[in-house]
């Protein structure tokens, strides 16, 4: 192949971003003792520039539980706002730790149907995931997710704060 052109057009279909809560302390413990129990297995060689556990931790305690709500989750979302009844499965389930100055790069999480995060604890100064495609950002809060198409190109900005920021990664694809 000796040359791809890519060519970029304006859309009718609007890329959405979705928010909502889910608060459970006692999962959230569980998730916060796995990631610290885990460690950084990716030694900063991934787009996320913090601690990273393994990417799939939907066997450990507290990950199997949030596992089940972002499965209902998805599924709502593929069929109320694009009609479609889908199947779904997490591929991957991932914890981090943001220490301050760490961050992650942008990119995006295609061919999952839905990717997104879930923030366990989101400090003030912590760092905003951002959207550059869509001009877009978002102040995480604690307890948030948010869940948007695979394909979709986000980023994180720099932990200004002392705090740790802890979130949870995922991607979810349609089960055939």
């Amino acid at each position: 192949m000796k040359e791809v052109l890519q060519h970029n057009f304006a859309s009718e279909k609007p890329t959405s971003l979705f928010t909502t809560f889910i608060v459970d302390d006692e999962t959230n413990a569980k998730i916060i003792e796995e990631i610290r129990k885990s460690g950084d297995k990716q030694d900063y060689k991934t787009n996320v520039k913090a601690l990273m556990t393994d990417w799939v931790m939907t066997d450990k305690p507290g990950f199997d539980v949030l596992e089940k709500k972002i499965l209902e989750l998805s599924a709502f979302l593929s069929e109320k706002y694009y009609n479609r009844k889908t199947k779904v499965r997490i591929s991957d389930m991932w914890g981090m730790i943001y220490k301050k100055g760490e961050y992650a790069r942008v990119h995006d999480h295609w061919p999952a149907l839905w990717s997104g995060v879930y923030y366990i604890k989101a400090p003030k100064g912590g760092g905003e995931i951002t959207f550059p495609q869509l001009k877009q950002k978002i102040t995480p809060k604690d307890n948030m997710v948010v869940i948007f198409d695979g394909h979709t190109r986000h980023g994180v900005t720099e932990n200004l704060s002392d705090e740790e920021r802890i979130a949870v990664s995922f991607n979810v694809k349609e089960d055939i």
